[in-house]
């Protein structure tokens, strides 16, 4: 029989003393199992047809004995993609290998289905590298693309806080006149008030203004010494606070972020 021809062969496999299993194998690829139950142990085969006319003939014969038994019908569809299915399939012609017996044409047949399923598996087995490597890949370019977006924000962020420390760098004077105003300003007539009170305002409003930019002042007065924000201009010995401690402040220093942008003038107490 040449392979490449639409064969057929219908075989029923008895199990125990009422029920059997018909099994068609139809061209190159599918498999149908048919779950019958007989009248007794011994098993059919329907010789295998070569021609269409056969086939009916063998079809009829079929059709007409089952219109006396309940069956079953169960058809597996086999993809080598899925291990599932491929578990399914293994199962099914290990039960073929057993009905066809000796049949030399159906084990034939069952030869070549088994040569295929081998291809499948080999060919679903190099899938399976070439997704694993894509994985690989994929997870490869993402740790990549990650790194990229963080160092490229972090870029950004800094600088974004230069150029706003250089324009906060150039306004510095401006607000330490206004500070030294307000500290020379007594305000001890109505006058002197009215001034106070208007330098105190557009010192607050200027404040506001570089607060809303990231200004934050250096940590000042009965704070630690800090050597990353501060300097240390004099250093006074005294028994009321303890050693290292900020007592006297000259000049405000101030940070954008974590960028220092001035550090502030102290005076430092030391011990006795």
């Amino acid at each position: 029989m040449a392979l490449g021809t639409m064969t057929w062969a219908r075989t029923t496999l008895a199990r125990g003393t009422g029920a059997g299993t018909t099994v068609a194998v139809r061209g190159r690829g599918r498999a149908h199992a048919r779950s019958t139950r007989g009248r007794g142990p011994r098993a059919r085969v329907a010789p295998v047809a070569r021609s269409s006319e056969e086939e009916g003939e063998t079809a009829e014969a079929v059709d007409a004995n089952d219109e006396d038994e309940d069956i079953v019908d169960v058809e597996e569809t086999i993809e080598s993609e899925a291990h599932g299915e491929e578990s399914e399939l293994s199962k099914l012609l290990g039960q073929l290998d057993v009905v066809v017996g000796d049949n030399a044409e159906a084990r034939e047949i069952l030869a070549l289905l088994k040569t295929e399923m081998g291809d499948a598996n080999a060919k679903m087995v190099g899938m399976e590298d070439q997704v694993g490597a894509m994985k690989d890949q994929y997870l490869r370019l993402n740790a990549d693309f990650d790194n990229f977006r963080k160092r490229t924000a972090k870029e950004k962020a800094d600088a974004a806080n230069t150029a706003k420390g250089a324009f906060v760098k150039a306004m510095l004077p401006v607000l330490d006149n206004f500070d030294l105003a307000e500290k020379n300003i007594k305000g001890n007539n109505e006058g002197e008030e009215k001034i106070l009170t208007g330098y105190q305002n557009i010192v607050k409003q200027m404040y506001e203004i570089f607060e809303s930019q990231g200004l934050v002042t250096v940590p000042g007065v009965g704070e630690k010494f800090d050597p990353m924000d501060h300097e240390a201009i004099m250093r006074e010995e005294t028994d009321e606070v303890e050693e290292e401690t900020i007592i006297e402040e000259f000049r405000k220093g101030y940070k954008i972020g974590d960028s220092l942008i001035r550090p502030s003038m102290v005076k430092v107490s030391t011990k006795p």
